[in-house]
């Protein structure tokens, strides 16, 4: 144990002077001595006397840089209130700097060899129940107390390992923990003499290389989950784990492992350590420690434990894990299925906590680590063939068949084919601007993926191409853009698919095309004046059907020639250089 410099006060001290209630020899100042441990009921053999008698005791520390005597210090039991009061004064004894000493309730002809010094019974029985405290006096001058609680038969109360002895730590019954596994007699623990072997788990911080300090928190998605394995080849309940990746330099301390499915199952990462991980760090939560029994994960990466069942997944109950801090949900992650012996493996080019909520980022698990099956625990995954099966999409829970509109479902509303002119900037033009608009005007929701857009003479349609499901509501909107870049396209916002086509303004083939296949869903074609002065395809606005007119396709085509039934987009949207409703409800126009 390092020992520390000690300052010597006038203020406070002590010595062979100070009055009738205990004159100690020695100069002594607050916080020379330390108390450090407290056993206080001792666990008797089989068959044996459970008599504390002679074998209870307890130890102090010298903190000063000197030996010290202790022959006249005034030694106090009470209960924490200064209730039943009983005191020793001490004879003629020498401690070194920095040596633990223990002091025991036996004569000094029977004290046995774990204990220094016998004060016999003059300080009565320690308190098994309620607490009790210590305090080491010079007269009227107290140079350490400190209450202990929580008494365990066989097994000390222990001040803090994790740092320097101090009189102020000892104030704090936060700062005590049972004795760990040091046995000084038969079936009882402690460390009477030397260093203290616990280290209490103090809530909101945490023990950095000796230093007590706050414990970092997770803010929600600097942890993110990347590998799961619901269904290892040996045991569940065995070799279950799931990893996480550190985004940002936390502490996992306190953080709690739970399935949003099974509330109140949760488990609590507990260490008295701070479980420090660093940007980049791969981590493990597994259902064992042991890598004989959890099929061969590596030990270093582990840092906590949990006792739910990660389960299979299907449809209709899918699987799911969470990590929260607090009540803040830092990740989690659903499946809907799994295979056996190989985990659910998110792709490395996608490990944030946005991306690993769609299904289809994740795959199977490749590589074997040991007994366990198939997967990358503690480690960067394998890359993924990232889209789903053709005629599927990822809904963010499962991995279904694709809801195509059908004619009449699906409503071209309002285009954009001639933006104002602007500057060009790093390349752009003003055709990265153009945009169109549809309505879902049916009663139930389709989705988008692989329906194909085109034009007139356009020899190569644009597919939507997405591993998730573009899903529109019934009513809904969705958007179709020339650039998915908010700030060459005019700060349009949410975009729901691209396209890679011209939407001319002049010239032939002015017209918008969706199919499913070769059955067109809905079509419009546009002069370049439109069928009255509100339709005509003026600079920089768009052009929109009334919204009090969503009938159909057939009955409302966008250039109706009923001019109230179409009008010139009057809103400035974005970054203020064009007008329309892009995605939003359409005017009633006038």
């Amino acid at each position: 144990m390092t020992r520390r410099l000690v300052v010597f006060l006038a203020l406070g001290a002590c010595g062979p002077s100070e009055g009738a209630k205990g004159q100690c020899k020695d100069s002594l100042v607050v916080g020379d001595l330390v108390i450090t441990e407290v056993f206080a009921d001792f666990k008797a053999p089989v068959g044996g006397s459970g008599v504390d008698e002679g074998k209870e005791w307890f130890e102090i520390y010298n903190a000063s840089d000197r030996p010290i005597e202790l022959e006249g210090m005034r030694v106090d039991h009470s209960r924490p209130d200064g209730s039943k009061l009983e005191s020793h004064v001490m004879g003629a004894v020498t401690i070194a700097p920095g040596q633990y000493f223990t002091l025991g309730n036996a004569t000094s002809d029977l004290v046995p060899a774990y204990i220094d010094y016998g004060y016999s019974a003059d300080l009565g029985d320690f308190f098994n129940s309620d607490g009790g405290r210590l305090a080491l006096s010079c007269g009227d001058s107290e140079i350490d107390a400190s209450d202990y609680d929580t008494v365990k038969e066989g097994r000390s109360r222990q001040l803090t390992a994790s740092t320097f002895p101090d009189y102020t730590l000892n104030d704090d019954l936060a700062n005590w923990c049972e004795a760990a596994d040091t046995e000084f007699d038969t079936g009882n623990f402690g460390t009477p003499g030397g260093d203290n072997d616990c280290t209490p788990v103090i809530v909101g911080a945490c023990n950095d290389n000796g230093v007590s300090r706050q414990t970092v928190s997770p803010l929600p998605g600097e942890l993110v989950i990347t590998e799961v394995m619901p269904q290892p080849t040996g045991t569940d309940t065995d070799q279950e784990w799931f990893e996480i990746k550190a985004l940002a330099a936390v502490d996992l301390n306190g953080l709690t492992l739970d399935r949003a499915a099974e509330m109140g199952n949760s488990d609590t990462v507990v260490s008295p350590d701070c479980l420090h991980v660093a940007p980049g760090e791969y981590v493990i939560f597994a259902s064992k420690t042991d890598s004989l029994i959890n099929g061969g994960l590596p030990a270093a990466a582990i840092r906590g434990t949990f006792g739910f069942s990660l389960v299979n997944g299907t449809v209709a109950a899918p699987g799911d894990v969470q990590i929260l801090s607090g009540a803040t949900v830092i990740d989690s992650v659903t499946w809907s299925d799994s295979n056996a012996s190989v985990s659910l493996s998110l792709d490395p080019d996608l490990e944030n906590a946005t991306d690993n909520d769609q299904v289809s980022n994740f795959c199977d698990g490749v590589g074997a680590y040991g007994g366990g099956g198939a997967g990358t625990p503690g480690a960067i995954n394998g890359q993924c063939t990232l889209l789903p099966p053709a005629g599927m999409c990822d809904d963010g829970v499962t991995i279904r068949a694709i809801k195509k509109p059908a004619l009449g479902e699906l409503l071209i509303t309002e285009f954009l084919a001639n933006p104002a002119p602007t500057p060009v900037v790093d390349g752009t033009t003003d055709a990265d601007k153009e945009w169109f608009e549809i309505q879902n005007i049916s009663a139930a929701t389709f989705d988008l993926n692989e329906l194909l857009i085109t034009r007139i003479g356009n020899a190569t349609p644009t597919p939507v191409t997405s591993g998730a499901c573009i899903t529109v509501a019934a009513g809904g909107l969705a958007l179709f853009a020339r650039s998915g870049n908010d700030a060459a396209n005019g700060m349009l916002g949410t975009i729901d698919a691209t396209f890679n086509f011209s939407l001319v303004d002049s010239g032939a083939n002015r017209s918008i095309q969706i199919f499913d296949g070769v059955t067109e869903i809905d079509s419009i074609t546009y002069t370049a004046t439109g069928a009255s002065a509100n339709s005509a395809v003026a600079s920089g606005k768009s052009v929109q059907l009334d919204d009090g007119n969503l009938l159909s396709p057939a009955a409302n085509n966008l250039m109706n020639p009923t001019a109230t039934l179409i009008c010139q987009g009057a809103t400035a949207y974005g970054d203020g250089t064009n007008f329309g409703t892009p995605r939003q409800p359409n005017v009633n126009c006038p």
